[in-house]
């Protein structure tokens, strides 16, 4: 006689069923995260100085004088007219400048005044005092 020989069937539409896998990755996510330990991060105070705003407020008024030769002055220093944007700039550093007073002499020539006020204008927009001296 012959023997048969054991075949095991497999049904022909085996399903896999994921549910009691993804419960148990859920279950281990959740004790991860309660187990976890969450520390602030360190970090080091540093003091900062205070700003001063006294150098911002100060105000700064350059006086301007043409004597009767044609020599221009900036708070009593002698310049030149091509220095004068240089110097105007200068002073806008220190401080705001809030006015410019501007004294020419009656015998000095109305070209230097306008060369002066140009290079004044070409600088700022702040208002220019005359005077003559």
């Amino acid at each position: 006689m012959m023997k048969k020989k054991y075949q095991p069937t497999t049904p022909a539409n085996s399903d896999v069923d994921m549910n009691p896998m993804l419960d148990i990755v859920f279950i281990l996510l959740i004790f991860f995260i309660v187990t976890a330990s969450f520390q602030k991060a360190h970090v080091l105070d540093i003091n900062k100085p205070a700003k001063s705003n006294q150098a911002l407020n100060q105000s700064v008024v350059p006086q301007f004088r043409i004597d009767q030769q044609n020599r221009i002055y900036l708070n009593h220093k002698r310049i030149e007219v091509d220095a004068i944007a240089v110097n105007i700039a200068r002073l806008a550093a220190q401080g705001e400048i809030t006015s410019i007073s501007l004294k020419a002499h009656e015998q000095s020539e109305h070209n230097t005044l306008v060369s002066v006020l140009n290079a004044i204008k070409s600088q700022t927009s702040t208002p220019v005092s005359l005077a003559s001296s």
